[in-house]
Formats: C-alpha cells, sequence, structure tokens
C-alpha cells in the first residue's frame, strides 16, 4: 500500500482537507470519465522528471491548454500530481509516493494510519505497545472510540484527539506518567491510489534530545552566570568575529557590547600604542602565531587610558577557530609598577655617585645589582654580572675574595669587614678591604648583602 502525503501549516491543511472533501468526491466520475487522458498524462511526466507546464503536456497530448489544465486540476486535487511555480510558469510532476510497508519496517517512531472517517487503516507495532491493545482490536475502528490499557497511551490519544479537532499538525507532547517522556507529534494528509484521502500520525520519542537539550540550556547557564560574575573581562571570537563578551568588557573599555563588535584591538588602542599592537596583531595573521598575552594601552570611549592585559586561548573546533580572550584591568599595577621603577632608577642613579664601588646579591651569592664605579673596577657591566654568582665571572682568586663569609652572615646577620687581594684586568693584584652587611625585607627576613670595596691605602 502506498500513500502520498505533504508537510502544510495549520492553515494550509484545514484549506486542503476542505478542498479535498469538496472537489475529490466530485472528482471521482470524472476520473473514471477520462482514465485514458489521465494514464497519458502520467505517462508523459514519467518521462520528465523534472516537471512540465501546460503548454508542454498540451502540445504532447495534442489537446488544447484549457482540456488538460482541467485534467491536471482533477490529477492535482486527488494527488496523483503536484504543481510548483517558476515564476508566472505553472510546473506540473508526477507525486512523490511513499510506500508505508518501508516506514512501518525502519523505523521506531509510532505510525498510526487514518482514513477519511478516522478510521484506523494501519497502526505499527511501537504504537500498539504504548497502547497496549492486540491489532486485531484497533483496525477498522473509529480513533475517536480507542480504549487504552495504560496511563501514557491514554495521554497520547487525547492530545491526537485534541490535534483532529484545532488542526495542529506539528506538536511536542510531554507525558508525566508512568515516566516523563516527550513526543513530537506530526499528522501528514495523505491521499490514496483511489482518491480518498486520509492521514498518517507519526510520534517521534525525543525524550533523549529534549534531556540533551535541558543539558545544554544548563551548561549554558552556568557558563554565563560564572562569565557575568568574572572580574576579569571576557571575549570569545568564532573565525574572527566577536560571538560573547561579557558585561565587564563594557566596565573596562567604556562601550556597549555592540559598539566593541565594531571595533578591532588595534582601533581601541590608545595612539602611542596603536602602531605597536597592530604590527603584533598582522604579524598573528602571517605566521598563526598568537601570543598568549599582551599588554597595552587603551582609549576609553570618556578619554581615560587604562592599562590592560590580555591572556589569550586559542580551540580548534569542528572547522571554526575559537579563541578566548581573558581582559584584566591592570591599570593601577602598572602605576604602582612605574613608581617601582622610577624609585629603582633614583637608587641606581644614587649609588653610581658613590665613588667606592658597591655591589650586592641575594641570599644564593648571585649579583642583583652594582654600581659605576664596581663596573670600572672589575670590568664587568651589570648585564655581565646580573643573575650570576662570583665563580661564574670572575677568575677563582677573585671568586673566592668577593663570596668570602659570606655563609656566616647568613647565618648571623649583621657587619663585618675583611681584606684580600683581587686579579684586577690589565693589572696585577691588588690589596682592597671589603666591608659586607645584610639587608632584609619589609617582615625582617634576610634578602641579601651588600658589599662596599675601598682600596688598601684608603682603609
Amino acid at each position: 500500500m502506498c500513500y502520498r502525503y505533504l508537510l502544510h501549516t495549520n492553515e494550509t491543511f484545514i484549506c486542503y482537507t476542505n478542498l479535498i472533501k469538496e472537489q475529490v468526491n466530485g472528482c471521482r466520475p470524472e476520473m473514471e470519465l477520462f482514465k485514458e487522458e489521465f494514464i497519458r498524462i502520467k505517462e508523459i511526466l514519467k518521462q520528465s522528471p523534472q516537471g512540465m507546464s501546460v503548454t508542454e503536456i498540451a502540445r504532447a497530448l495534442n489537446k488544447n491548454k484549457h482540456s488538460v489544465g482541467h485534467y491536471l486540476g482533477i490529477l492535482l486535487v486527488s494527488g496523483h500530481v503536484q504543481m510548483r511555480n517558476y515564476g508566472k510558469a505553472k510546473v506540473f510532476s508526477l507525486s512523490s509516493r511513499v510506500p508505508l510497508d518501508a516506514m512501518f519496517g525502519y523505523t521506531d517512531d509510532m505510525i498510526l494510519v487514518l482514513d477519511q472517517n478516522e478510521r484506523v487503516v494501519r497502526i505499527n507495532d511501537p504504537f500498539l505497545a504504548i497502547i497496549q491493545q492486540a491489532r486485531t482490536e484497533i483496525i477498522g475502528n473509529l480513533f475517536s472510540s480507542l480504549k487504552c490499557g495504560g496511563t501514557a497511551g491514554e495521554e497520547i490519544i487525547e492530545r491526537i484527539r485534541e490535534s483532529l479537532k484545532t488542526g495542529i499538525l506539528d506538536q511536542e507532547i510531554e507525558i508525566k506518567k508512568p515516566a516523563l517522556r516527550f513526543y513530537r507529534q506530526k499528522i501528514l494528509p495523505a491521499v490514496f491510489d483511489d482518491g480518498k484521502q486520509g492521514m498518517i500520525i507519526v510520534l517521534e520519542d525525543i525524550t533523549l534530545k529534549k534531556s540533551a537539550e535541558q543539558a545544554l540550556r544548563s551548561s549554558e547557564e552556568k557558563f554565563r552566570l560564572m562569565a557575568e560574575n568574572l572580574q576579569d573581562g571576557l571575549i570569545i571570537y568564532e573565525n574572527g568575529k566577536i560571538t560573547y563578551a561579557n558585561s565587564r568588557i563594557e566596565e573596562i573599555f567604556g562601550y556597549t557590547r555592540q559598539e566593541l563588535s565594531l571595533f578591532t584591538p588595534s582601533d581601541l588602542a590608545a595612539p602611542d600604542e596603536r602602531e605597536r599592537v597592530k604590527k603584533i596583531i598582522e604579524e598573528c595573521f602571517v605566521s598563526r602565531n598568537i601570543p598568549s598575552d599582551i599588554r597595552f594601552w587603551i582609549l576609553r570611549k570618556d578619554g581615560s587610558r587604562r592599562y590592560i592585559y590580555n591572556r589569550i586561548t586559542s580551540i580548534e573546533h569542528e572547522n571554526s577557530i575559537l579563541r578566548y580572550i581573558v581582559i584584566t584591568d591592570i591599570t593601577e599595577w602598572k602605576h604602582a609598577q612605574d613608581a617601582l621603577e622610577d624609585h629603582l632608577g633614583f637608587l641606581q642613579h644614587m649609588i653610581d655617585t658613590f665613588p667606592s664601588p658597591i655591589f650586592y646579591q641575594d641570599t644564593n651569592e648571585r649579583f642583583l645589582g652594582c654600581n659605576r664605579s664596581f663596573s670600572k673596577l672589575t670590568g664587568k657591566s651589570f648585564a655581565d654580572i646580573a643573575g650570576k654568582t662570583s665563580g661564574e665571572i670572575f677568575d677563582p682568586d677573585t671568586a673566592r675574595i668577593l663570596s668570602s663569609h659570606d655563609d656566616e652572615l647568613v647565618k648571623k646577620p649583621g657587619m663585618l669587614t675583611y681584606t684580600g687581594d683581587i686579579n684586577l684586568p690589565g693589572r696585577s693584584k691588588r690589596t682592597i678591604t671589603i666591608q659586607k652587611s645584610t639587608f632584609s625585607t619589609k617582615d625582617g627576613a634576610m634578602a641579601g648583602i651588600v658589599g662596599l670595596i675601598l682600596p688598601d691605602k684608603e682603609h
């Protein structure tokens, strides 16, 4: 058994069924009267699966267009042909036929077929299982008189009855007992080969799909809740476009999220930073090597400057490239850092004015700094000694003298003075006096040793 069926909107479905009621019954005598013409039209259309216009069919039949249009109207209403519009032209082709046995045998969906009087014509095993009835008790009976052996089946049958009354073709059904399940109900208008109308009711179990959608919505809600409460700004780029930005972004930049979508990172950079940021972005496009972080000054909408720290993570997902950018406003830290560097610069300038060589080391005897006099005496610049021990820089004798007594001071912080001979670059040995003292952190812990060198004759 085969059925022709089409999907329609509610309004179209009601109009379609009314048309069937009014015209199909009236066309049945004509179906017999023009049976030979109908057979010839279907044979012609079979040879042209792409479809033919009324004019083309009339020419092939050697009939006038008016008669052929009348024949096609009857075939269209009876479901034997289908029509589509191409501009002003109407193109006809054979209707698609769906083998019902194939639908019944290769799907887990529940399927019920009703005739024009809403009597049950066919029903598959999944539908029988839900209503807990034998097929012999169902076939040929009115749908309105169906009885079910289970709560779920009763609720499903009642919802279908409501749909038949209201003309709702496509809807979701929620069944709460005995267990919560969701179904997608579709009612498809059908026309049998004899021209009689009917309908196919399909119920798809979408419980797993609904559960997955609910889990996804819950996950998205948790993500948004987390993202909107971050102290940092968060932007997600997908294939070069902003797909998400949290509210903190607006606070940092002073622009709305919609306004920010119109800017590039270099547009938001302060004028003195713009070229640097633009160059970094251009290099990223060329090398495909995205930096893990970048810091620069921005110019807010109100004209104020802020210093931001951007951490970038790139992820390839299916055919897309996702970039997560976490943005932290570190303006206060930047001001503090600049102030500290200014202070250190002042201290360096101050010790550089001392005529005697000065150096300072951490508790592991690694050099933290020195003044110009020390560099002049040893022939080593600050860059040469920074982070290194005496043994890594000087000859063994000089290294031994410079690091002498350091263990004692680490064990017992304070001050001591001693004399020793060092090898000076380009000169012979020279006897010097070294005065060492310890310095501490703000909480009193020992931080390192400061050394002051005086020539022996000045001691």
